[in-house]
């Protein structure tokens, strides 16, 4: 069984398989996800335009909800809690429902909202969150604690309260926490800084991050293409992936990639990695729609989607979407953006500037294993085998392999 996609888009959705690169030992995979699989956020910044990279403003802004943590539906309400104003994000009707073949997206504290500001003079700005973390870790600042934070009010580092609320999963239904409520003590604002450390030595993770990987992953053989022809992708959608290390590159005609109003899910077995190169001329865009690994036995840290696109665009600009166990990665240094809008789910998000509004994101690092690449004796030669599928009926469809099984 080779790599294949289930669509109901009527037309073409090519995922074609292309020779590839003798595969090489597991030991000498070029690159390492040692420093970077800590944290949930990495913020290269900088605040104020330095030598060879421009400056980007607040490295990570973020207003409303919670880091390290999912107390809420899935998808969720505006209106889930028990005596309280809001719940949200308000995702349940704004996105696809989540289908039956995607793995469960986690809920509750997972305490892994851990953030890395790399830059010697990037900042951060978080209002109205609550980020749950490794006290060891947390919030970690290239500069001088006081310095990092750029006007951070009513969010709380490991609050034993819960802030924004608590969450019964067996219920689905949670209490209001304010900023009143919440401990005092473990306020992320000065003077308290609660979970904030400054004056961290990244020289490894940046090397790690935006030299090693980001050069390597440009380097890796294509094991894979997916073309979406105009850049859209309106229908659900699934891409079975094989064991090893599977490089796909999108292709979309020198368009921005849309996922709008459907299900993107990757899928595979345990052994199953995947990194999805964005090509440099493309920004990609979700938009009431959901990218979420499947069911099959793939892991939560599995699944790259890699931008090194030389500009400061939003590389990575999501409105209304639920993402689950994938990487999110803008390593050109040259001010990309991920900005997200009411979203929930498992993520990792590496960029010069992240902005989120209306979020619940826990950790979901890209963190490969020494796999080597897909067997070279496994790929299909040539790059015209496409795949033709179609439904009569919209997010209905059947399964279409790339070998024909």
């Amino acid at each position: 069984m080779g790599i294949g996609v289930r669509s109901t888009t009527l037309g073409w959705l090519a995922l074609s398989l292309v020779a590839a690169a003798v595969p090489v030992p597991a030991a000498a995979l070029p690159f390492s996800t040692t420093e970077s699989s800590d944290y949930l956020i990495i913020a290269n910044g900088s605040l104020n335009a330095i030598p060879l990279h421009p400056g980007v403003g607040q490295a990570v802004n973020t207003n409303n909800f919670e880091l390290g943590a999912n107390k809420a539906p899935v998808p969720s309400t505006s209106d889930f809690l028990d005596g309280g104003s809001s719940g949200g994000p308000s995702l349940a009707g704004n996105v696809p429902d989540i289908p039956s073949n995607a793995a469960p997206v986690f809920q509750g504290i997972s305490g892994d909202g851990n953030i890395a500001i790399v830059s010697p003079d990037g900042v951060f700005n978080l209002q109205d969150v609550g980020v749950y973390a490794d006290p060891n870790i947390g919030i970690q600042c290239a500069q001088g604690v006081a310095g990092c934070d750029d006007g951070t009010q009513n969010s709380f580092f490991n609050d034993p309260n819960q802030f924004p609320n608590t969450f019964d999963t067996n219920t689905q239904t949670g209490v209001d926490v304010n900023p009143n409520d919440a401990d005092q003590s473990t306020r992320i604002d000065e003077p308290n800084s609660a979970g904030v450390t400054g004056n961290i030595d990244f020289t490894a993770l940046i090397q790690e991050v935006f030299v090693d990987a980001a050069n390597e992953i440009m380097n890796l053989a294509q094991t894979g293409v997916l073309n979406t022809n105009s850049g859209t992708i309106d229908s659900d959608t699934t891409v079975n992936l094989m064991s090893g290390l599977n490089v796909i590159d999108i292709l979309t005609s020198g368009n921005d990639f849309l996922l709008d109003n459907a299900n993107l899910v990757i899928d595979g077995p345990s052994d199953a990695f995947a990194i999805f190169r964005v090509p440099d001329d493309a920004n990609f865009l979700v938009s009431q729609a959901n990218i979420l690994i499947g069911d099959g036995g793939i892991g939560l840290n599995n699944v790259l989607f890699f931008s090194k696109k030389p500009d400061n665009d939003q590389h990575f600009n999501f409105s209304s979407a639920v993402l689950n166990g994938v990487a999110f990665w803008s390593v050109a240094r040259q001010g990309g953006e991920i900005n997200i809008d009411n979203a929930q789910g498992c993520v990792q998000l590496v960029a010069d500037k992240v902005t989120l509004n209306n979020v619940r994101f826990t950790r979901c690092a890209f963190d490969p294993p020494n796999v080597v690449p897909v067997p070279a004796s496994t790929i299909f030669l040539g790059t015209g085998l496409g795949i033709l599928a179609w439904s009569r009926r919209k997010r209905r469809g059947n399964t279409a392999c790339a070998d024909g099984n």
